[in-house]
């Protein structure tokens, strides 16, 4: 929700999108539009405004998709409630400038929890997938690496490619969908 908001408001400034196993709202939507489960959550809300952490489900779910018990024992430590504010505020996207920055989609494909959907990923727009959970920056740190450093050798390369300069190759493994 948050670089959706931002690549509205300085598009300008933005050379390439990645979205992070993220949710991808339309104009005027907030995180209980496009993840109705979301609204669960908000039903949990301590004193009626803050979210607590998500709890531990069974593998292959775990914690954002994090099973090691160390893992989960540091994530826990840096884990905390969440405003509900945040969940409910619809985001602007009413800039066309923002449609026109290039974007790719990383999808952590294991461990769904229940009532978790994704929206189909807008034409022209590239996907890669990680076999992983949610939190995929714990658990395939290497791999996320690679197709960030792809998706940033994308926007330089769209950067110079508009003054005719440089070409972009795909990087070796990534895993196109």
């Amino acid at each position: 929700m948050v670089v959706s908001g931002v690549s509205n408001r300085v598009p300008g400034r933005i050379a390439h999108l990645v979205f992070l196993d993220a949710m991808v709202p339309e104009d005027g939507e907030s995180a209980v539009d496009v993840l109705p489960v979301t609204k669960r959550l908000i039903d949990l809300a301590v004193d009626g405004w803050r979210v607590p952490p998500m709890p531990e489900q069974p593998p292959p779910l775990g914690l954002f998709g994090v099973t090691d018990p160390d893992d989960i024992a540091w994530l826990r430590s840096m884990l905390s409630d969440q405003p509900v504010g945040c969940l409910q505020e619809p985001v602007r996207l009413d800039d066309p400038a923002a449609r026109t920055i290039p974007r790719t989609h990383i999808h952590c494909v294991v461990g769904k929890p229940e009532g978790i959907t994704r929206r189909p990923v807008p034409a022209g727009e590239r996907t890669r997938e990680l076999p992983t959970g949610h939190d995929c920056m714990i658990t395939m740190p290497a791999e996320l690496a690679a197709l960030l450093a792809e998706a940033s050798a994308d926007g330089i390369s769209s950067q110079t490619s508009i003054r005719g300069r440089g070409a972009h190759r795909p990087l070796k493994g990534a895993i196109p969908r």
